[in-house]
């Protein structure tokens, strides 16, 4: 099943691309800020396990130096 980018306007999808997806942190208050730079009213009443579980942001709408690429 593929992963669809949570932004608005944006319909990138997980089978379309080699971009990575991140999913919404669970700490409450990275979640909100995900949330807050969104701008997507309908997502502002989901816990972030609702929003970890179910919404992704591609790769696309972070700034490079923000994605850390190795594995611990």
């Amino acid at each position: 099943m593929p992963n669809f980018c949570a932004a608005p306007n944006c319909t990138r999808k997980s089978t379309q691309s080699d971009l990575a997806f991140f999913r919404f942190p669970r700490d409450p208050a990275r979640c909100q800020k995900w949330v807050e730079n969104c701008r997507r009213a309908d997502l502002e009443d989901k816990t972030p396990d609702q929003l970890n579980k179910h919404y992704r942001l591609c790769a696309k709408h972070f700034e490079t130096s923000m994605i850390c690429k190795s594995v611990s």
